[in-house]
């Protein structure tokens, strides 16, 4: 896990690639977001959650999937939106997201500008 705090707002980057993990980093802090990055939705989870506002992650990992995080956050009282990432799209998953309420769903490769729109959105309107 690597923690780049840049401005009071920080969002988490949960993937188990770490190139993808490094590339949403280097996205977000270019915007003047903070950073807080994880290999895993488990080390997501054992973080200090009240210093997430957002979360993007992938759905499909090992251990727990991206998918699994949104009500897992709830149990714990954060109230961060999670933005997801999958490189295997299906309108099963999709409906899945957004029953669970997550903010956003993205396709990878995603639009960088479109992702940081929904990070903003999803700041600037929180759940």
């Amino acid at each position: 896990m690597t923690i780049g705090m840049t401005s009071e707002r920080t969002v988490a980057v949960v993937d188990d690639d770490a190139s993808v993990r490094a590339s949403l980093e280097d996205l977000l802090q270019s915007f003047g977001f903070g950073t807080a990055v994880f290999p895993s939705a488990e080390d997501l989870l054992a973080f200090d959650l009240d210093r997430i506002d957002c979360v993007i992650s992938d759905i499909q990992m090992p251990g727990l999937s991206g998918l699994e995080i949104q009500p897992l956050l709830r149990q714990r009282r954060c109230g961060c939106a999670v933005i997801l990432l999958t490189a295997f799209p299906s309108e099963q998953v999709r409906a899945r997201a957004r029953k669970i309420g997550v903010h956003d769903f993205f396709e990878k490769p995603c639009n960088p500008d479109a992702l940081i729109a929904s990070v903003e959105r999803a700041l600037a309107f929180p759940p």
